[in-house]
């Protein structure tokens, strides 16, 4: 059961993982293992919060396994709305019939929430609220969609409630059922971030404006949290809390920054001790190393991060192949930096296999560049790695090609590759250096 005491917590959005990392070393240093990691589930952001309160014994594993109730449910509803106040402070004397189940306070909200039918909490029927029954995942949804503005019958039809919850980016309970007070944990920290239906404001900024959540706060989580947004430009990408976009430099070399001084000050640095992450980010490619000045900037797989200063909100990408060197984070494929610059630098490169010998001892390509081998001898010849992928086959392998015959390999993956021909390994070796 909920009382009207819930403390003034650290906002702390996204889903359940937080990470903090430390470096300290020299800004030559690799701190790639000098990482710590520390994990903050969606109810202990929630308690934090203070969207949940608990029993007795506050957030306890038992109180998250309990069922939650249509009681609990109407006021999150009411906390959400920047009515609990309001309705726990209610006077009025009529009341649902069965409201004796409930003690003195929580009496209050049933009142207030008969006396104001326009809010939805009408119960089943009967003069009865039926405060201890539990609710389900379509109908915690159907809170959530009408915290955010949209109206049951007039925006969506109760049966529709999970289809247009998810069309809303909320899914994470869909397929829950009833729902215990862990699944209503999850949902609510889902629902933060999620824009109310009048204009571009999300639910965390409506809870700052009607002061129920502190300002600073709200802007200290969103400086730390990591989402993903999605533009026709760039598709998938990191973003700040408040949904800035990030960047990677291609100048950097892992978990050492490159950008100093006035580059520093038109690409600022993503700052973080700690960062909030979706389930869909793995927590093991953040981290945080420390630059000169003792600034703790974030990384991620090992590319520091950056805003840049004329990104102004949410949305903008202007800073997207800037000199072909700057690129907004992506989460998906290899690391980031290795993609973008792949994109910008890949060229064609030819050897030619001729007097039982590989034309260039030694190439030197960019990510993403192809290398075509071609025959020149009478005799077969093909080109094999010596490196094997994670398949435990070579990185590459030609067919066995006739006089005059091709085939062309794309090399994505920055390293050193020595290789050779099977048929004529003694006399035919050479190497590829992909930076």
């Amino acid at each position: 059961m909920m009382n009207k005491h819930w403390k003034r917590a650290v906002l702390l959005l996204g889903s359940a993982l937080t990470i903090s990392t430390s470096a300290n070393a020299a800004p030559a240093a690799d701190n790639s293992k000098a990482t710590a990691v520390a994990v903050k589930t969606d109810a202990q952001i929630a308690a934090e919060l203070g969207v949940l309160q608990g029993d007795g014994s506050g957030v306890t594993a038992s109180y998250l396994s309990q069922s939650t109730t249509r009681l609990q449910a109407a006021i999150l509803f009411l906390r959400l709305q920047g009515l609990e106040s309001e309705a726990l402070g209610f006077k009025g004397s009529a009341n649902f019939d069965d409201a004796g189940a409930v003690n003195e306070s929580n009496q209050a909200v049933l009142g207030y929430l008969k006396a104001n039918p326009q809010l939805g909490w009408t119960g089943p029927g009967s003069g009865r609220f039926e405060p201890m029954d539990s609710i389900t995942a379509q109908q915690y949804y159907k809170v959530i969609l009408e915290s955010l503005g949209y109206k049951q019958d007039t925006d969506f039809a109760f049966a529709d409630t999970i289809r247009f919850a998810e069309g809303k980016g909320l899914k994470k309970i869909a397929e829950a059922g009833n729902l215990n007070n862990g699944h209503i944990a999850t949902a609510t920290v889902e629902a933060l971030g999620a824009k109310l239906k009048a204009g571009d404001k999300t639910l965390l900024d409506a809870l700052v404006g009607q002061k129920v959540v502190i300002a600073e706060a709200a802007a200290a989580a969103a400086a730390s949290s990591v989402r993903l947004a999605t533009n026709d430009k760039v598709g998938t990408y990191l973003t700040d809390g408040s949904g800035k976009a990030l960047y990677t430099f291609t100048k950097d070399t892992p978990f050492q920054s490159a950008c100093k001084d006035q580059c520093a000050v038109n690409w600022p640095v993503f700052k973080g001790e700690s960062l909030q992450l979706p389930a869909s980010l793995n927590i093991e490619d953040f981290g945080i190393i420390t630059r000169e000045d003792g600034t703790k900037q974030a990384t991620y797989k090992g590319s520091p991060l950056y805003y840049f200063l004329k990104d102004t909100k949410a949305g903008d990408v202007n800073g997207q192949g800037v000199n072909n060197v700057w690129f907004t984070a992506k989460p998906e494929g290899v690391s980031p930096k290795q993609e973008d610059k792949q994109a910008a630098a890949s060229k064609e490169y030819q050897v030619q296999m001729t007097g039982f010998a590989f034309s260039a001892k030694e190439l030197t390509v960019e990510a993403g560049s192809k290398v075509t081998f071609t025959n020149k001898d009478k005799v077969k010849h093909n080109a094999v790695s010596d490196t094997l992928g994670d398949d435990g086959k070579p990185v590459f392998e030609t067919k066995l090609l006739g006089e005059g015959e091709s085939e062309t390999i794309t090399l994505t993956k920055p390293g050193t590759y020595t290789y050779y021909c099977a048929p004529h390994k003694a006399e035919m070796k050479a190497t590829i250096i992909v930076k």
